[in-house]
């Protein structure tokens, strides 16, 4: 009797157990959309994604081809592509914001505070700072010449003179006039250091 009692009792706890974590998903997936909603850089730095709510979903939209995929959320933190079944994960910073989302379970995008598809009006004094002349770093024999213009900057090959007109998304951030060459200074102290041009060809400051 006593071992017949014993079992309900496992039985019981373990139901109960079962039902608080299916409990616990369906909470999960209330975390509001607000909170994955913005734009994603990619490691090539030219590349991003947005996603926004609509409709009560999630949508992602790669902004060099406008392509829109409405998503599904599967947990508090993964979603998939309702047609395609692409895979999305978003990832948190140790202050519980969203910064990251991995797509297809290998492609780390990063959060970017401005939006890429609107020019940011600079003061000459901020583009003055990103002046100067940058060698590359593993190879001190090319240089390039940076200099602020109307719009933007111009960037000037020194080995072959070719000028390459820049407007700017950011204080840091820069695309050329078809969105593929990007900019990406680092500065330090308020004064441009480096500049980076797509992933990891990386300039640095010489004067």
């Amino acid at each position: 009797m006593n071992s017949f009692k014993s079992a309900i009792l496992l039985v019981s706890a373990f139901l109960a157990t079962n039902c608080f974590a299916q409990g616990d998903s369906r909470q999960s997936k209330t975390v509001p959309l607000e909170k994955f909603a913005g734009y994603y850089q990619f490691p090539s730095k030219a590349g991003f994604i947005q996603f926004e709510p609509k409709d009560n979903a999630l949508l992602a939209k790669q902004l060099w081809d406008n392509k829109e995929y409405q998503l599904i959320q599967i947990n508090e933190t993964n979603f998939e592509s309702k047609e395609e079944g692409h895979k999305i994960e978003f990832l948190k910073d140790n202050s519980g914001q969203f910064t990251h989302a991995k797509l297809l379970g290998r492609i780390m995008t990063t959060k970017v505070a401005f939006n890429p598809k609107v020019t940011k009006q600079l003061s000459a004094a901020q583009l003055k700072k990103l002046e100067g002349t940058y060698s590359l770093t593993d190879d001190n024999s090319l240089q390039i010449d940076i200099r602020s213009s109307a719009n933007g900057l111009t960037l000037k090959q020194l080995w072959d003179n070719k000028e390459i007109a820049f407007t700017p998304r950011s204080e840091t951030f820069f695309l050329n006039d078809d969105g593929t060459f990007p900019l990406t200074f680092l500065l330090s102290e308020g004064e441009a250091v480096q500049v980076t041009c797509f992933e990891d060809d990386v300039w640095h400051k010489a004067n």
